[in-house]
């Protein structure tokens, strides 16, 4: 009696932990679907356009707003720049008080554009 209850505990563990496995591997592989929807791409100017079907941009005079790389697409009408995320530019452009007034954020990236849905699609972005 007492070896059978043994081996039924056994193997109720054993269920446990093949099923605790198979969550896992589940849980892993919607983390892989995420990151297939949200690609992690280089923290460029150009890697943010490609991303964002924005095209060939003309370099903007980045340097007076301190960042380090800045392009502009569609006329104008959207400009994206790349920061130094420590910097005090950034930072102020991050609340609010910066040289330019960022649509959003994202890493050291901004984005300035009237098109609420390519700002979110910005924010989505992951870089490497």
């Amino acid at each position: 009696e007492m070896r059978k209850l043994t081996v039924s505990f056994l193997a109720l563990i054993l269920c446990l932990v093949l099923v605790s496995c198979g969550s896992d591997d589940n849980n892993n592989n919607t983390g892989t679907d995420d990151d297939t929807e949200g690609v992690k791409i280089e923290k460029t100017v150009d890697a943010v356009a490609e991303e964002l079907g924005l095209g060939e941009g003309t370099e903007t005079l980045y340097q007076m707003i301190g960042a380090e790389a800045g392009k502009e697409y569609k006329d104008g009408s959207v400009e994206l720049y790349l920061f130094d995320e420590q910097s005090d530019e950034y930072e102020a452009i991050e609340d609010g008080r910066g040289a330019i007034q960022a649509t959003a954020t994202n890493d050291g990236m901004v984005i300035i554009t009237d098109d609420t849905a390519l700002a979110d699609e910005f924010e989505k972005i992951q870089f490497k």
